[in-house]
């Protein structure tokens, strides 16, 4: 599931998520939107907050395809 899936379903705003986290609100903007992934070790702090195994964690990542045109950017969703 996504970070902002779970987040939603507990519904918690992203600053109440990150002061549980003891994380920068920006950083859970970045995770959910995909111009960051959190290390192992925050994710899987992740997990454990939401009791999720780490591998059902799914966070989006930004793939920037690059054609003749200049690229384009993608989003996918990415397992850890």
């Amino acid at each position: 599931m996504l970070l902002s899936e779970l987040r939603g379903q507990k519904g918690l705003t992203q600053r109440e998520l990150a002061r549980d986290l003891h994380l920068g609100v920006s950083t859970i903007a970045m995770y959910e939107s995909g111009k960051r992934l959190p290390s192992l070790k925050v994710a899987l702090e992740i997990a454990k907050y939401f009791n999720v195994s780490v591998e059902d964690l799914s966070f989006k990542a930004l793939i920037s395809d690059r054609d003749t045109d200049g690229g384009d950017t993608n989003e996918t969703a990415c397992n850890l």
